[in-house]
């Protein structure tokens, strides 16, 4: 593990640097969904879900579907539709343990982004999974989010990222397949074309 010279490591240290947060700052943070939060929601296709256990070990899971796919129903509470996926689980293991959860959600083209906060439950109620269900297949299982803190993001990361702009996206020509890196990181058995395959087949029959 590489060894730092300088660490923050206090309050006072981290303040002395970047200073306090505008009085506009702190106070755009709301605890409820509004109908500017709702109206980005029903237009975001792509969300993150951030958790952890009971020991602090951390979890990222991506979450995406058409825009409209987070249901809010009412100005405390959203639902995000589980989909096949490997089965893992690590992130509604997590919530298990610990319901404390952070979501971001993100609207291509819309430079601003959107924080919530607050604690998940894993549900199984059948009238919402039904009304969850694409190609006629239902979610098995939805998390359920208790909003506590909510925020919009600025732009200023998405700016310097070039996030939404193809001229600015990074060359990815010489990146290898998802086959050649999970052969490689799991010292599996079969080749970097068969994996391939069998995510080709994956994707095309197995989204819902």
């Amino acid at each position: 593990m590489h060894r730092f010279e300088e660490v923050v490591s206090t309050v006072e240290e981290l303040r002395d640097v970047l200073g306090f947060p505008a009085e506009r700052v702190q106070r755009k943070v709301i605890n409820e969904l509004d109908k500017h939060c709702r109206q980005f929601i029903s237009l975001s296709p792509f969300l993150l879900i951030a958790t952890s256990d009971a020991k602090g070990n951390m979890d990222i899971s991506p979450k995406g579907d058409p825009p409209g796919f987070v249901q809010v129903l009412d100005q405390n509470t959203l639902v995000i539709p589980d989909r096949p996926g490997n089965k893992r689980a690590d992130g509604f293991l997590n919530i298990i343990e610990n319901p404390r959860v952070g979501l971001f959600f993100l609207v291509p083209g819309y430079r601003e982004t959107l924080r919530v906060s607050g604690s998940a439950q894993i549900v199984r109620d059948r009238s919402l999974r039904e009304s969850m269900a694409i190609d006629g297949k239902e979610p098995h299982l939805a998390l359920a989010v208790h909003v506590e803190e909510v925020f919009f993001h600025c732009a200023k990361c998405v700016i310097r990222s070039g996030l939404w702009q193809p001229e600015k996206w990074p060359d990815i020509s010489d990146m290898p397949g998802y086959g050649q890196i999970t052969v490689d990181h799991s010292d599996w058995h079969e080749s970097p074309q068969e994996v391939e395959l069998q995510l080709a087949d994956s994707y095309s029959k197995n989204l819902y």
